[in-house]
């Protein structure tokens, strides 16, 4: 499942998600990492580390994304437990 977001040019803002379980119970990560790509695969932010609180895992975009109008996958690591999940947010970066 992939999840879409639109920023504008230059802004600086957070990105949050909301994770339930199959049920739509609250489902609490006990870790999170994000990582940004831009539409050709090439990596613009490194992994790092998102906030992660109760069942909403969220990270700061700032202008190293969206410096450039384009489109960019954001994509989440979140551990639970011994499992891993991942999760695609496309993010469009609009100019103002």
């Amino acid at each position: 499942m992939e999840t879409y977001q639109a920023f504008y040019q230059n802004e600086i803002r957070a990105l949050q998600i909301t994770i339930n379980d199959q049920d739509g119970d609250s489902f609490a990560p006990s870790a999170a990492y994000v990582q940004v790509q831009d539409s050709t695969g090439t990596e613009v932010v490194a992994e790092q580390p998102a906030q992660v609180t109760a069942n909403t895992v969220t990270t700061l975009i700032g202008t190293a994304v969206t410096a450039t109008v384009g489109k960019y996958k954001i994509i989440w690591r979140i551990s639970h437990s011994l499992h891993t999940y991942y999760h695609v947010s496309e993010l469009e970066v609009m100019e103002l």
